[in-house]
């Protein structure tokens, strides 16, 4: 029991510690988890910001020259009045490149380059999209290789009408993809993270780190446009890139008012390498922890083990101290102790029943002459052989019989009438007379005992001494009447026997 005690100790001690553990690490995930969405939601936050401070200014650029070219035209001084305040506008203007008005045909009408080949650009997409389409609103193009500067730039564009409401061309500011990715570097994202921008349909604006394709790549068939955007403006995500296939965390936002998508990511690798050194670490403890606890149980198991043994061996040697204390080494009947140990008691019990109980004191006839006569080698054999007869005669588990000394021996019959007690008497008496032990010295010619009965149920506090001494009387007279002999003691009825009348018995004619 306490074995199984100990192992569940230590193993509900180890496993607490390792649940302990795991939801230490689990927290500590969790932590790095919400800082880096915290980190990459701020960049994307900021993102946006410039986004739309970019955008919203080129847009408000693009509404004054459509105004001034609707209403003044582009003829004559115009043209220089114009092109004057669009270069102007390209230095004032953060993020704007270039500024160009086209006509209805695509070709340049001014620009805010100071010198320049004259170009048409009605193949543009977002040429086309305004020649076809009425709508006034600003309209944000895929990246385009600017013609006249052969930089990749972002294309912001207004449609500029006619008096009669037909159109007339396209006012256009570039945006140079270069200007979103000076800002990017400046982000705090690890080497394997990502930052960028992208049109609704998925066509990439600015990236970092850039790609050789920008202007080709699209996104839309990543999990981004495919399973959060649908169903979220904004929020966060664990996404494995399209592009180039690292597993981040992503934060990612519509832009406001705008038909663009800003969205950043920390890679996994990045953002667990030092929650995975931490989990190791402490994996490591727990499982020294632990081994030292199985060792140290181990140890204390093996230590309880020779306790437990150590125990077992010594109550097995106080109980064989306690045999050895309660029997006669010669007889292996019990010793006068255990019998003056076990009257005391039983008489204790019969008082308290108010119950019978005998005594038969036994003496071995003419012993001393049989110990003259053969040794007292053969003398203690023929106690052995006595004592194994007596022994023999008791059948009942409380019954008890002792050597109580020398060649007299003594038993005890709790629960007993004097009747009871003469027919166990005279069973001993009869059956060692029967075993016929050679005793040369002995009238008899044989070991024979002579005993003294005594059977009382009013018994005061230490009456047994009393009737030790009365046993001890019959068996001196059953001695006097010539031995081989039973003297017993008679109640005046049987349910009160205060009197005691000693009668004889002759061993040879006694019938019980």
């Amino acid at each position: 029991m306490l074995t199984k005690a100990l192992i569940g100790f230590i193993a509900l001690v180890c496993l607490s510690l390792i649940l302990a553990t795991a939801w230490q690490i689990n927290q500590s995930r969790n932590e790095r988890i919400a800082t880096a969405k915290i980190s990459v939601s701020n960049i994307v936050l900021a993102a946006e910001q410039l986004a739309q401070d970019t955008i919203r200014q080129a847009d408000n650029t693009l509404r004054d020259l459509v105004e001034r070219v609707e209403h003044d035209g582009v003829d004559g001084d115009q043209q220089v009045r114009l092109e004057k305040l669009m270069a102007r506008a390209v230095v004032n203007v953060d993020g704007i490149q270039g500024l160009f008005i086209y006509d209805a045909q695509g070709n340049w009408v001014a620009n805010s380059l100071s010198q320049g080949t004259p170009l048409n650009n009605g193949d543009r997409a977002y040429f086309t999209y305004h020649r076809d389409n009425p709508d006034a609103s600003i309209h944000i193009g895929s990246i385009v290789e600017s013609r006249s500067t052969g930089d990749m730039v972002i294309p912001i564009s207004r449609r500029i009408n006619a008096a009669d409401g037909t159109f007339a061309g396209v006012a256009l500011a570039t945006v140079p993809v270069a200007y979103f990715q000076a800002f990017f570097k400046r982000m705090d994202v690890d080497e394997k993270g990502v930052i960028f921008l992208a049109l609704s349909n998925g066509d990439l604006l600015a990236r970092r780190p850039t790609l050789t394709a920008l202007m080709t790549t699209n996104v839309a068939k990543g999990d981004l446009f495919t399973l959060y955007l649908p169903y979220s403006d904004s929020g966060n995500a664990l996404i494995k890139s399209v592009v180039d296939g690292v597993e981040r965390i992503y934060a990612y936002r519509r832009v406001a008012g705008l038909p663009i998508v800003a969205a950043a990511g920390v890679s996994c690798e990045h953002v667990f390498a030092p929650w995975w050194d931490y989990a190791y670490r402490s994996m490591a403890a727990i499982a020294l922890i632990i081994f030292a606890l199985v060792l140290l149980g181990f140890l204390l198991y093996r230590q309880i083990q020779h306790l437990i043994t150590a125990e077992n061996d010594l109550n097995t040697a106080r109980t064989e101290l306690e045999v050895i204390a309660q029997t006669d080494s010669l007889t292996h009947l019990a010793n006068r102790r255990c019998f003056d140990a076990t009257l005391q008691r039983e008489w204790g019990r019969a008082n308290r029943n108010n119950s019978f109980i005998a005594i038969i004191l036994l003496d071995i006839d003419w012993f001393k002459q049989y110990n003259d006569r053969y040794g007292h080698i053969q003398g203690d054999d023929c106690l052995s052989e006595v004592a194994g007869i007596i022994g023999a005669c008791i059948n009942r588990a409380g019954d008890l019989a002792a050597r109580y000394g020398g060649e007299e021996f003594v038993i005890l019959l709790p629960e007993t009438h004097l009747a009871g007690a003469l027919i166990i008497a005279e069973k001993v008496r009869s059956a060692i007379e029967n075993a016929r032990i050679a005793h040369a010295t002995s009238p008899l010619g044989n070991v024979t005992i002579s005993s003294g009965v005594v059977a009382i149920n009013t018994l005061g506090k230490e009456g047994y001494k009393a009737a030790l001494e009365e046993a001890d009387r019959l068996l001196y007279r059953a001695k006097t009447k010539g031995r081989n002999r039973v003297e017993g003691q008679l109640p005046v009825n049987d349910s009160f026997p205060v009197n005691l009348i000693a009668s004889r018995r002759d061993a040879s004619s006694f019938q019980p």
